[in-house]
């Protein structure tokens, strides 16, 4: 008997292959059978007939590790089909911790989740640590690279110089260390200080570490506007002095028209590298807003100064009119924020998903001195949405067949705001991008959802639908899926996922998450 048999299902395998019909029998969260008709008993059958059964989704680029702490249900993940979140991205992860810097660590964790952490410091203080400590039922399965910005910060601080041979050597050691207790790779946030204060040397070093044990390199690079190019030209230089495997997050070119197309000349750097035989890839989520905090719009070196320090110039006459020719430029207050929405603002709810010209507009407020007020009162935590990329280079990013999809999300209930993206991602693909604009054909697409993140990041028995793998499986009507979330509206659901298996079990039903965690941690072996 089995304990979940799924009948007449349109099989979409995730290897690219056009599809097949099949039913399939799962027993002990793993795919006991394939063949076009299974005539077994069953605990629970599901008759698929005119849906599309698909490997579960992995979400190439999450940031949930910093919350699954509290939140391990993962519901906005579940909600969209992902079975598995690589997470710990842009040098950010919730571990390590150093007994040392620990205002420095708890600078990081806080910019991303707010608040104080649930459990006691110490549990943070090695990699492997931490993943014991959250070992237990999931709503989503989830692997962890560590972040280079909590590696830095538990050896240096915020301290923006070189290292020393000494540090050089702890850092090293730090990341051996998480890569022993289960990383599978480290991650890089060339625009979040501290990790924005290290060079090519220091993350070429830091690189070996993780080739030579056969992990992967992410990077949100250092710019993804005026300078893209030559940030990617920085970042694969880095895996020629390292060998490393590598992938460009969130990859896409931003700050308005003047940097539309640059895509073109840094897919042409990528494809050049991989012809050398590196292994290079990006990832992408489906839309032409960005998404982070508002407080990047501060200088890097700023942060040196800490945040009371920031918050206290935030708050002066003098400390301001210090930091406007710093955020402004040449710009007037108006032409630099006039691609700014309020993504989440804890003081001031009313403001999210409304542009913050707009809002200054109605107060009859200068914009910078806006920014100024919600900046200090969210005391730095302020999420910001940025509505300046171009639809042709979300095309060009999307059509390379090294693309994988990914959310850069992170929401948990209760939080008044965040990018739809969190919530709307891998239906938006299938909806939007497969079956209206047809940018990819529909098993393409499942490849660049399943296999290839499985691939890339050496995720064992996940992302095909084949005897003996995993369970981890979605049912979605090809036709009618598609994405609600708006960034008005960013917790609407969306429609046309019919369920969501996540190791054997029916984790979410029409889109609605049923209180089924059976994911769990994984270990790079």
């Amino acid at each position: 008997m089995y304990d979940l048999l799924i009948k007449n299902a349109y099989v979409l395998d995730g290897t690219g292959a056009e599809g097949f019909h099949s039913d399939i029998g799962i027993s002990g969260g793993k795919i006991a059978a394939m063949a076009q008709a299974i005539n077994a008993q069953a605990e629970s059958v599901i008759d698929a007939s005119g849906l599309t059964l698909a490997p579960g989704f992995i979400d190439a680029h999450s940031h949930q590790d910093v919350i699954v702490e509290e939140y391990p249900e993962c519901i906005c993940a579940v909600e969209q089909g992902i079975t598995t979140q690589i997470t710990g991205m842009c040098g950010d992860s919730a571990a390590p911790v150093s007994p040392r810097h620990i205002d420095d660590a708890l600078r990081i964790i806080s910019s991303l989740k707010g608040g104080a952490l649930p459990s006691p410091v110490e549990n943070r203080f090695t990699f492997g640590g931490y993943l014991d400590h959250i070992d237990k039922p999931l709503g989503t399965n989830m692997a962890f690279l560590v972040g280079h910005g909590m590696i830095r910060a538990a050896v240096m601080g915020f301290e923006n110089r070189k290292p020393t041979a000494y540090e050089m050597e702890q850092m090293k050691a730090l990341v051996q260390q998480a890569m022993d207790g289960g990383a599978f790779g480290i991650s890089f946030g060339l625009i979040y200080p501290p990790g924005s204060y290290c060079d090519a040397e220091e993350m070429s070093e830091l690189c070996k570490v993780v080739a030579q044990n056969g992990g992967v390199m992410t990077v949100h690079v250092r710019s993804e506007s005026s300078g893209l190019i030559e940030a990617v030209e920085e970042m694969l230089g880095v895996v020629r002095a390292s060998g490393v495997r590598c992938v460009i997050s969130h990859h896409k070119a931003t700050g308005g028209s003047a940097n539309w197309g640059k895509t073109a000349k840094t897919l042409e750097l990528i494809q050049k590298i991989n012809a050398e035989g590196y292994d290079v890839f990006t990832d992408q989520y489906p839309y032409t807003a960005s998404a982070t905090g508002l407080s990047t719009n501060i200088p890097d070196d700023m942060f040196t100064l800490g945040t009371d320090k920031l918050i206290a110039m935030l708050s002066s006459a003098q400390g301001r009119s210090e930091l406007r020719p710093l955020i402004l430029g040449t710009s007037t207050p108006k032409e630099r924020f006039k691609y700014t929405m309020i993504g989440s603002s804890p003081a001031h709810p009313e403001y999210n998903g409304r542009m913050l010209n707009d809002i200054a507009d109605e107060l009859n407020i200068d914009p910078y001195e806006l920014q100024c007020d919600i900046l200090r009162d969210d005391k730095l935590l302020t999420g910001g949405i940025y509505h300046t990329m171009s639809e042709d280079d979300l095309k060009r990013v999307m059509q390379y067949r090294r693309t994988m999809v990914g959310t850069d999300g992170m929401w948990y209930p209760g939080c008044g705001g965040c990018h739809p993206r969190s919530i709307g991602t891998f239906p938006r693909v299938l909806g939007r991008y497969v079956r209206e604009k047809q940018y990819i054909t529909l098993p393409e697409a499942i490849r660049r959802m399943t296999s290839l993140p499985a691939q890339v990041y050496g995720l064992k028995d996940k992302g095909l639908i084949v005897k003996g793998y995993d369970a981890d499986m979605v049912l979605f009507d090809a036709d009618k899926i598609i994405d609600r979330a708006d960034y008005g509206a960013f917790r609407t659901r969306c429609e046309g996922l019919n369920y969501v298996i996540v190791g054997g079990k029916t984790a979410a039903e029409n889109a609605v998450f049923t209180g089924a965690k059976a994911g769990r941690i994984i270990r790079r072996p």
